[in-house]
């Protein structure tokens, strides 16, 4: 009897462990990190600190003098790869310096010749051979860092390219992505071309989306590219996913950008105002190995709407919020503005300003830069280390700007 009652209390024993078992589980399941939650961070905005995602900063002043002067960098063009920081003047003069901000080379072949640019629509740097890749409204002009051209390709001479409204170049493997916007002619939303201007993939904007911009062709369907290693990542306008295209042409979902009650009505052209309670990204987006550093429109629903100084001094309200979302947690994060005039994340390193990227390199830094009045007003306007003050302390108004290199958590 009694070994009869012990056994159904071993099995009672079981049924219970099974039971909270697969109660543990169901409440367990492993998270999707593709899915950047992003209605789930409206309202949940925080300063963040410099610290949280990076492991260092350094600032490196760039060299002066009468032949290396940069003057403006022309669009935030500033790229960091092999070593080697790489700026356009508004000249479309390209200016090359070392890691440690020595003066390297300066490349302009503005003009009208075979191997010569005649405008600059983008650049791109060679992640491989840091070969710079010059994008104009018809072609493609590769030069080597020293100024030795290699290569030009002229997509001009493909009918269904030279149809296209094309703006943005990547290298991808030995080929090239395109970005294209979509028109009452097309509807792809970039290609892949090789040297000889053949188009190897086509990528096309979602058919809702072409319907929608054919009955209103004024609506503004901008795509977004940007790279993570060497892979092209894509926006197809006002789609919510981000796609990964590899070397050998396959297209995988990258990311889900889910923003739920916040999604843009294309049938309704007021979410798209400037002030409406509505989401989209906006500007470039950065990826390192652990991060996605993201714009976006976020109108009325930021939870404290960051406030910058126009032209004329005049203060107003951004409409945009910065945003990280870390690719291992899943965590998203909208971030609030550290002062008036800045953006991004705080500099709790070296005390200098905000530090938000203008490029992060495929090694894991994040790229941005100070010119030199504006280093000099911080060092005397707020409580910053010795070394920055060192720093600004040997600088003129006039110099060269100063990079700000920020090594990415990994």
């Amino acid at each position: 009897m009694n070994k009869k009652v012990n056994n159904m209390k071993k099995l009672i024993i079981l049924f219970i462990i099974a039971i909270t078992s697969c109660q543990n589980n169901s409440g367990n399941q492993p998270k999707d990190l593709r899915i950047i939650d992003v209605e789930g961070g409206v309202g949940k905005g925080r300063l963040v600190k410099l610290s949280e995602i990076a492991e260092s900063i350094e600032y490196i002043p760039l060299e002066t003098n009468s032949n290396t002067m940069v003057g403006k960098i022309h669009n935030n063009r500033i790229y960091y790869e092999n070593g080697l920081f790489y700026m356009m003047e508004p000249n479309r003069s390209i200016v090359i310096f070392n890691s440690k901000g020595k003066y390297f080379n300066k490349i302009n072949k503005l003009g009208r010749g075979p191997q010569e640019y005649d405008g600059v629509s983008d650049i791109d740097i060679d992640l491989r051979t840091g070969n710079i890749h010059i994008m104009t409204h018809n072609r493609i002009l590769e030069y080597s860092v020293d100024g030795v051209f290699v290569k030009v390709v002229n997509f001009q001479n493909n009918p269904i390219l030279n149809d296209q409204i094309l703006n943005k170049v990547q290298k991808i493997g030995n080929n090239f992505f395109l970005l294209a916007h979509i028109t009452k002619r097309t509807k792809h939303s970039g290609f892949i071309i090789d040297s000889a201007s053949n188009i190897l993939k086509s990528i096309y904007y979602p058919e809702s989306q072409y319907e929608i911009y054919k009955r209103s062709p004024d609506l503004i369907m901008q795509p977004i590219s940007f790279m993570h290693k060497e892979n092209v990542r894509l926006i197809k306008g006002y789609s919510q996913e981000i796609l990964s295209i590899r070397e050998d042409f396959r297209i995988d979902t990258a990311y889900i950008l889910n923003y739920g009650k916040y999604s843009v009505d294309l049938n309704n052209s007021s979410h798209l105002l400037s002030r409406a309670p509505y989401i989209w990204p906006r500007f470039k987006i950065f990826e390192s190995d652990q991060y996605l550093f993201m714009f976006f429109h976020v109108g009325p629903l930021a939870d404290k709407p960051a406030k910058m100084i126009g032209t004329r001094g005049n203060q107003y309200d951004y409409q945009h919020d910065c945003s990280f979302f870390n690719k291992r947690t899943g965590e998203f994060q909208f971030i609030h503005q550290p002062e008036i005039n800045q953006l991004g994340f705080v500099e709790d390193f070296e005390g200098g300003p905000a530090v938000w990227p203008k490029y992060v390199s495929s090694d894991g830094y994040l790229i941005t830069y100070l010119y030199a009045h504006e280093f000099k007003a911080h060092a005397e306007t707020h409580e910053v280390s010795e070394r920055f003050k060192q720093i600004a302390h040997s600088l003129k108004d006039t110099d060269n700007p100063v990079i700000v290199r920020v090594k990415l958590k990994q």
